[in-house]
């Protein structure tokens, strides 16, 4: 049975040396790429955000580029609070930011519906998307969209949960970094996974030739994770490790919440196995991993220790390349917490996500 456990989680910690590989020797980027670049439309789809709608559009009016080159677009996705207004009277103030009001559900998931009428309105070569609940830096739409120019790829941007002095939050900070620091570390190595729609940026020509949102209109979730792999199979995807294009995110502050959007993301995976076989392999590996752990503490057998201690110092390791690499710190108490978890979180979160067991904006 020791065998048995030990075998079963191997391709997950190799997984995670190949991540570990491709951080350390990940390409570098220049800061200062010169380009001229061509008009860039930031797209936003918001759901009841007046809490947070106006502190991004705050950080949009200071972007360190002319503004006669850019352009937002809000789509206001049926918000029942004062995002309507909020956004009305920005746009107002401002020509280049405009709204879109949608007053109706249609026959298209909500989140991706009202993203792809952000686009179809939009003026860009160059489509950035981001979430109403983030804060990007003045230099945000700058270091992404000449990226999108040099690589000519979809391009994957960090995101992190923005602190606050709370074990949830912690949590969410370092699953945040994992996700990421796995997905800079195995596209080094080839292989595709998937991205966040907090930072995101890609020509406006690759979404409409890989059909816009109508291939996958009645799933909810996953729009971020289908740009990527639909993207990357004609012109390929590249992450940007520029600290300038860095955006940070609102944590949720309930554990419920974070269960619920974690089974929202878990959701798409299977659909993985065709899109990102090696991908799905991955995801497959870690849970395998976390189920044979949980499975030896339940038994008591000894192998249960080893298997802990291994996928502890290898994620460790992960973590503290991605936070050296991503500027994000994580305490160790935290970690500790969280990966002693993750035997009994990532076995829930998948079994989830597989049945679709989650809660979407309506």
């Amino acid at each position: 049975m020791d065998l048995f456990l030990l075998v079963g989680s191997s391709p997950y910690f190799c997984f995670i040396v190949i991540i570990i590989s491709g951080l350390l020797f990940r390409i570098k980027q220049p800061t200062d790429i010169s380009s001229n670049l061509p008009f860039v439309s930031v797209v936003i789809a918001a759901r009841n955000e007046e809490a947070n709608i106006s502190n991004l559009l705050e950080d949009l009016l200071k972007q360190n580029i002319n503004k006669n080159n850019f352009e937002v677009i809000v789509s206001n996705d049926r918000s029942e609070d004062d995002t309507k207004n909020i956004i009305d009277s920005y746009a107002k103030k401002n020509s280049f930011i405009k709204a879109i009001h949608i007053s109706k559900k249609y026959d298209m998931a909500t989140k991706k519906y009202a993203l792809e009428k952000a686009i179809d309105e939009s003026s860009g070569e160059i489509i950035l998307a981001t979430d109403a609940d983030c804060r990007v830096p003045k230099t945000w739409v700058a270091s992404m969209a000449k990226l999108v120019i040099k690589e000519d790829k979809v391009i994957i941007g960090y995101s992190k949960i923005k602190s606050e002095n709370n074990l949830i939050n912690e949590i969410q900070k370092i699953d945040f970094l994992g996700i990421m620091a796995a997905n800079g570390g195995l596209l080094t190595n080839g292989i595709v996974c998937s991205g966040s729609g907090q930072n995101l940026g890609y020509k406006k020509e690759d979404f409409y030739k890989i059909g816009g949102f109508k291939p996958v209109k009645n799933k909810e979730s996953g729009d971020d994770m289908y740009i990527v792999q639909s993207i990357s199979k004609i012109k390929g995807a590249a992450f940007n490790y520029d600290k300038n294009s860095f955006v940070s995110t609102l944590p949720k502050q309930t554990l419920s919440g974070y269960i619920n959007q974690r089974i929202r993301w878990s959701s798409n995976s299977r659909f993985t196995i065709f899109t990102s076989p090696l991908f799905f392999c991955f995801l497959a590996s870690a849970f395998l991993a976390n189920l044979n752990i949980l499975i030896a503490m339940i038994l008591f057998l000894d192998i249960s220790i080893i298997l802990f201690l291994i996928k502890f110092f290898l994620e460790a390791l992960v973590l503290y390349i991605g936070g050296k690499t991503f500027l994000t710190r994580i305490s160790a108490k935290s970690y500790f917490i969280w990966n002693l978890t993750q035997p009994f979180y990532i076995p829930i979160v998948a079994l989830g996500g597989l049945i679709g067991k989650f809660k979407w904006k309506q």
